[in-house]
């Protein structure tokens, strides 16, 4: 607990700007679902060695003291009738016994092999998980501060309108009612602003959880040069095909139907397979008396092979081949199953990024077209043409358009991130 309690029991303080990179490398050291994982591996290889064990020579020495009374009550002996004693007896034993042949032992050791190797795979699904999750709360907090920032924003330009309005309102020639029109969206406008400051917090949360350390601020994220259009680099069935053959649920799965199916013969070879064992034993009895009057000291040396032969219930609990038996088909359907669940997946994510490609590209459209409108507002401020009031519009719909375009870029980044997670690929090396 002590050895421990440094590195998962507590928060560690951080300061400065969280780096994704950081955040990471945090993570991968204080997890705690990471840690247990480990230790899941520890535990696979001390069964396994336990499964080992039950193959090599079992070594007992017995040591007895007992005190015995004996009289003889009746007997048509006459050397009997002299029967009557009262002494202690020491036995020393020293017994070993050696499997020679023991077939459900030989695949309890493949079937503890096994389950090392699943474990390990385990850890590895362990790892992607919480990388891809530290990844995706990385991007779900830039999202959320950068559209705070942008709503902040838009709630300055509606400020500028309504003292426009109220400075024509005091000339006479205002409009009441466009005036409370923009209030009543800056009021809304500050309410979404709440949301994702919540939405921020949430997601910071959620960092410290994962990495455990404290996060109270992150780096921005830039849209990464390279990583635009990939849906096009790569199809839809490649992507199945390889995750189909990279993903660790996907392993895990078939590692399972094999452990399965080793566990099927060993209880096959438990219920029906004959054992051969040989033992050899060593027994050294002190009596200080006897019936007859005397003592004695004796040694026993006892050398033998046993074949025991099941026939029928021949361990008094039925057979255990017909649940294994079904184990296997239950580890089958559940490969089948997930091997089901990530294709869809793929394809799902897959469709997703052509559609958020899509978005991005009219989104980044508008905006130019919105930053043109703009410079043509100004312009025509310039030479007295437009007002404030127009221009302040302008920016407005300026800055809607960049926050949708930012705000599809990072959807882009986080179902590109969950496609390289589905196809089993690790995140934490791909130069965040």
């Amino acid at each position: 607990m002590g050895a421990l309690s440094d590195q998962y029991a507590s928060i560690s303080e951080t300061t400065g700007s969280g780096q994704l990179s950081a955040l990471l490398s945090s993570a991968l050291e204080r997890n705690t679902r990471i840690g247990t994982a480990a230790q899941q591996i520890n535990r696979a290889d001390a069964e396994r060695l336990n499964a080992i064990f039950g193959y090599l020579p079992q070594i007992n020495v017995t040591f007895s003291r007992d005190q015995i009374t004996q009289r003889v009550i009746e007997t048509d002996n006459a050397v009997f009738e002299l029967g009557e004693a009262k002494y202690p007896v020491t036995t020393i034993q020293a017994r070993i016994d050696q499997p020679i042949l023991d077939l459900s032992r030989i695949f309890g050791i493949q079937h503890a092999t096994n389950a090392r190797s699943i474990s390990e795979v385990e850890y590895i699904r362990t790892v992607r998980d919480v990388v891809y999750e530290v990844f995706d709360a990385y991007l779900v907090a830039n999202q959320a501060k950068a559209r705070s920032g942008a709503l902040r924003q838009r709630m300055g330009f509606l400020a500028r309108q309504i003292n426009s309005q109220d400075a024509l309102n005091d000339s006479g020639i205002g409009d009441v009612i466009e005036v409370s029109s923009l209030r009543s969206e800056r009021s809304s406008i500050a309410s979404e602003e709440a949301l994702e400051s919540a939405r921020y917090i949430e997601a910071l949360g959620d960092l410290a959880l994962l990495t455990g350390a404290s996060v109270s601020e992150i780096a921005p994220l830039r849209f990464p040069q390279g990583i635009g259009q990939s849906e096009r680099r790569i199809s839809v069935d490649q992507a199945v095909a390889t995750g189909l053959e990279q993903n660790p649920v996907v392993m895990a799965a078939a590692l399972g139907v094999v452990g399965a199916e080793l566990d099927r013969r060993r209880a096959l070879a438990a219920d029906f397979a004959p054992v051969l064992a040989a033992y050899a034993m060593l027994e050294r009895e002190d009596r200080a008396n006897s019936r007859f009057g005397g003592g004695s000291l004796t040694e026993d040396t006892t050398v033998g092979v046993r074949l025991t032969i099941p026939i029928f219930n021949g361990r008094g609990r039925g057979y255990e081949t017909l649940p294994a038996t079904v184990g296997v088909r239950a580890g089958a359907l559940d490969y089948y199953a997930r091997r089901r669940q990530v294709e869809t997946q793929i394809r799902a994510t897959h469709a997703r990024l052509s559609e958020l490609s899509r978005a991005m590209g009219q989104s980044s459209n508008a905006a130019r077209q919105s930053a043109r409108a703009l410079g043509s507002e100004r312009d025509r401020l310039a030479t007295g043409q437009s007002a404030d009031l127009a221009v302040a519009a302008r920016e407005i719909r300026l800055s809607v358009a960049r926050e949708r375009n930012a705000f599809y870029q990072t959807e882009y980044l986080r179902t590109w991130a969950r496609l390289q997670y589905l196809m089993g690929a690790d995140l934490s090396k791909q130069g965040f």
